[in-house]
């Protein structure tokens, strides 16, 4: 999806049912589809028009090729589960229900912008304060899931939607808990898209106990791709690399990942120590709870704030005592005065 301002997304959403053509496909009874938005393994979304409410929607619709057992069940459970997480943060599925052939669809608030994927693919690394404000909303809307005891379990680029605002930075929507699963709160219902040891999730954002096969994870694993996602986008480097996913699981079960300062010395200390903490293997060693992650995450903002004030009065202190300083000399100064 292409990036849109918000007062385009408003006239084209209020033109999209103010200019119906005839002979659209119509899911339901209800839904008159528009065109595709986003194709993925064995799903499509199509933008619609729900003409009961008068409002352009998102709606994923099965393809032929995916019409069998497993992504059925993950269709059904995502409505579900996704159903319940009720979080400006998390993509609200408004409706489920089933096309007359019996395979299911969903219908999802209609998003303009673009995936977080989309966003490092177009800029490759993000501004340390963008980075904050990415993990703080992911951060949050996750908090609302793991409450309820849900758990998403292949958090990633693709499943991150940035959508622009025209106050503040923008917002960001979680998509796809198609793979999600509950806690022990919920009685597990994932026998059918998983069995012991099978590996489910991405892997170059999967956590180490999830590479390994374990079944006996918890929220752990969504903090720990946040984490690396963070790494990413700070660095514009994945954490972990190979040639074929396999490569990519041993590497994230043996190998360490390069301390961020070391990719780029201008990281922010106080946001590289949020990280390191969030990605390590032993998940014992990561935040228990997004509400710490998150908590964190606005410790090292608060940081980052002061060392820009400081640096800030710094270089008008050495322009007013010497307005003739030369600039290398006031980068330099200002750097001995920075605050970590």
């Amino acid at each position: 999806m292409g990036v849109a301002k918000s007062s385009d997304m408003h006239s084209a959403a209020r033109s999209h049912y103010s200019e119906r053509p005839h002979s659209l496909p119509i899911v339901a009874g209800r839904y008159e589809l528009r065109g595709e938005i986003a194709r993925g393994g064995c799903a499509t979304v199509h933008e619609a028009v729900d003409l009961v409410h008068r409002r352009v929607v998102a709606i994923k619709v099965l393809h032929q090729k995916g019409r069998d057992a497993a992504p059925a069940e993950r269709l059904a459970r995502e409505a579900r589960l996704a159903a319940r997480i009720l979080h400006p943060n998390v993509c609200p599925v408004l409706d489920a229900g089933r096309h007359e052939d019996g395979s299911p669809f969903l219908v999802m608030e209609r998003l303009y912008g673009e995936t977080l994927r989309a966003r490092l693919a177009r800029l490759r690394r993000m501004d340390p304060e963008d980075c904050i404000e990415l993990g703080v909303q992911m951060l949050s809307g996750l908090e609302a899931a793991h409450d309820l005891g849900v758990l998403h379990r292949d958090m990633k680029p693709e499943n991150v939607f940035i959508v622009p605002q025209e106050t503040g930075p923008f917002t960001v929507k979680i998509l796809d808990f198609g793979m999600c699963r509950g806690t022990a709160s919920i009685p597990l219902d994932d026998r059918t898209l998983t069995v012991a040891g099978t590996v489910v999730g991405t892997p170059e954002y999967m956590s180490p106990e999830q590479a390994g096969g374990r079944r006996d994870f918890d929220q752990r694993v969504d903090l720990y791709s946040v984490g690396i996602m963070l790494y990413e986008a700070l660095s514009g480097t994945r954490a972990f690399q190979g040639s074929d996913p396999r490569s990519v699981l041993v590497a994230v079960l043996t190998k360490k990942i390069p301390p961020l300062r070391s990719i780029d010395p201008n990281i922010p200390f106080a946001l590289e120590r949020v990280i390191v903490r969030a990605t390590e293997r032993d998940p014992r060693a990561r935040y228990a709870t997004a509400g710490e992650f998150l908590h964190d995450l606005l410790e090292a903002r608060t940081s980052l704030r002061r060392q820009r004030a400081h640096r800030a009065i710094a270089s008008e202190t050495i322009r007013t005592v010497s307005p003739f300083t030369d600039l290398a000399d006031l980068d330099a100064t200002t750097r001995q005065l920075n605050v970590r």
